[in-house]
């Protein structure tokens, strides 16, 4: 139902991919039985055959890059690209979203879209859109630009960078309302969020 629906609305939709954090967190291991990176990995792969065989219409999908630190990231990327690669799938994915240390080192994030690059899997007219998860920091918005605008220079003209917010999602799921931002001097700014009304008995 998911790819039914994400299929009919969607320009770009993400992959279902199963973070690694999932296997490090003992609650998440618990209700999901995803124990190693290697479950992850296993369950990921079998959403992406899924996609693969099942997706229609014009909606393109980005191949989800996780890992919990460089090593678990190598070894998801040089599993999880063949997925890109036209000369291997039919219908293979359109581009890619960076998950896990992935969005979160700069280092980690260069050094993939590099090996990205290196390996034919980030052409124009084929894999033309990178999403960042859960990234909405001032300097990673810099960051981000700077990298798009080099990599439309010298290599992929198409190639656009996108990020998003989860905060808002998080606040409501966890019963919470933006009330005011706070943007001290040299320091860091932000949304500031409170508990808010949050009980199932006021429904209807």
């Amino acid at each position: 139902n998911v790819l039914k629906w994400l299929c009919q609305v969607s320009d770009y939709s993400m992959t279902l991919d199963i973070p690694t954090w999932t296997c490090t967190n003992p609650e998440s291991a618990e209700k999901t039985n995803i124990r190693t990176v290697d479950d992850a990995i296993a369950t990921t792969q079998l959403n992406h055959e899924y996609f693969m065989e099942n997706s229609f219409g014009d909606a393109k999908f980005l191949n989800v890059l996780q890992g919990s630190n460089h090593q678990d990231a190598d070894e998801w990327y040089e599993i999880m690209k063949e997925y890109n690669d036209p000369k291997k799938h039919k219908n293979y994915f359109r581009g890619w979203s960076m998950g896990g240390a992935n969005m979160a080192d700069p280092h980690l994030a260069l050094k993939r879209i590099v090996t990205i690059i290196h390996d034919g899997l980030l052409e124009p007219g084929k894999h033309d859109w990178m999403h960042f998860l859960g990234t909405s920091k001032l300097e990673w918005g810099a960051l981000l630009t700077a990298i798009q605008r080099a990599v439309r220079k010298y290599h992929n003209p198409n190639f656009t960078i996108s990020f998003d917010s989860a905060s808002p999602f998080l606040a409501t799921a966890n019963g919470q309302l933006y009330t005011h931002t706070v943007t001290e001097p040299h320091g860091k700014w932000k949304f500031h969020m409170e508990p808010t009304v949050d009980n199932k008995a006021y429904a209807h």
